[in-house]
């Protein structure tokens, strides 16, 4: 659920052009504010590794402080008076943003291994972005690969959003398993990106085979997640 609310909370930050449902993020007594989520079901799923509640692209996912998103199918104007606000709880629609141009900071977060035990306390590559600095001369327009690694693996691009991108560096899955690198970056304000490298894989065996190698601590199934942030110094 950790993965499921950092995602959530990154969705909010931008309008997609394929946006299937709605995330209300309120207060406790100043209302919601409600807007188009920026990936899609299949998106979410694919990132999350959790099944979305049946009929969600007509549900709404409340997020408030302190709490764990969840799905509702109730009325956002109903949802939102609960929340302390008044009237309907309309959808935000925002223009397409430029990022200025100059020297711009990159900074990784710890990542998170929770669905990764067998990676834990090793020093595993897996495609994430460097925390660096480099003048970046966007050309008054948001494409991440000004961004991402010059060295890195050319990655397959693909917007899911008016202000986000998805990097595709490795997608080897198929029926037996397989693994895939995947970068998300939203660009926020003109001053800031924030983004996640997701690092997924997963061998499928016999039940019994696969609790043999568990308990060897090799899991066939592991999932990596590490936000990151770029500013504009």
């Amino acid at each position: 659920m950790r993965i499921l609310f950092g995602l959530a909370a990154l969705f909010f930050l931008a309008l997609p052009a394929q946006a299937e449902f709605v995330i209300a993020k309120c207060t406790m007594a100043g209302g919601c504010q409600c807007r188009l989520a920026d990936l899609t079901i299949a998106d979410m799923e694919m990132i999350t590794g959790e099944k979305m509640p049946k009929g969600a692209k007509d549900q709404t996912m409340v997020m408030v402080p302190g709490r764990d998103p969840y799905w509702t199918a109730g009325d956002r104007t109903e949802i939102n008076i609960a929340y302390g606000g008044m009237g309907q709880c309309d959808v935000q629609l925002f223009d397409a943003m430029a990022p200025e141009d100059g020297n711009w900071s990159i900074q990784m977060a710890a990542t998170d291994l929770s669905a990764c035990p067998m990676l834990r306390g090793k020093g595993v590559e897996m495609g994430t972005l460097k925390s660096t600095s480099r003048n970046i001369q966007w050309g008054g327009k948001f494409h991440p690969s000004k961004l991402a690694d010059p060295g890195n693996v050319e990655q397959r691009w693909s917007k899911v959003g008016e202000n986000s991108w998805r990097g595709t560096m490795m997608d080897d899955q198929h029926a037996g398993g397989g693994a895939s690198v995947i970068h998300g970056y939203t660009l926020v304000n003109p001053r800031l990106i924030k983004g996640y490298s997701l690092f997924n894989f997963k061998i499928d065996m016999p039940p019994e085979e696969a609790a043999i190698m568990a308990s060897m601590g090799m899991p066939m199934n592991c999932r990596s997640y590490t936000p990151f942030t770029a500013r504009k110094n």
